[in-house]
């Protein structure tokens, strides 16, 4: 499994970004390599998290290449102060089974 974590700092929306945002969000969680999403902030610094999974490295590699997700992309200074992205192997996952999350129930990693 993958995970692609997005951390930034939003600074503004507007009528193009969430029009972006919603296509985006559309194409990733209608994709086949699609497991699941997390969400976070530090409400402190004003940053928040997105995190997606993906079974593979293709479901990464198709985001990457989506058309709305590259003009995102190259406008990104206009609504975010910064950005990071994080890219991770997930090797392991396990919990008491009281948490009903997708991700954590994943026996087969």
């Amino acid at each position: 499994m993958i995970s692609a974590t997005f951390i930034f700092k939003q600074k503004s929306t507007d009528i193009e970004f969430e029009t972006l945002d919603h296509s985006i969000e559309k194409f990733v969680t209608n994709h086949p390599e699609y497991l699941g999403r997390d969400q976070w902030s530090n409400q402190e610094k004003g940053i928040l998290a997105v995190v997606y999974y993906f079974q593979s490295e293709k479901g990464l590699a198709a985001l990457k290449t989506f058309s709305e997700h590259k003009e995102a992309k190259s406008k990104y200074d206009k609504w975010y102060e910064g950005y990071k992205v994080i890219i991770s192997q997930v090797l392991h996952t396990y919990g008491d089974g009281n948490l009903d999350h997708s991700i954590l129930d994943r026996s087969d990693l």
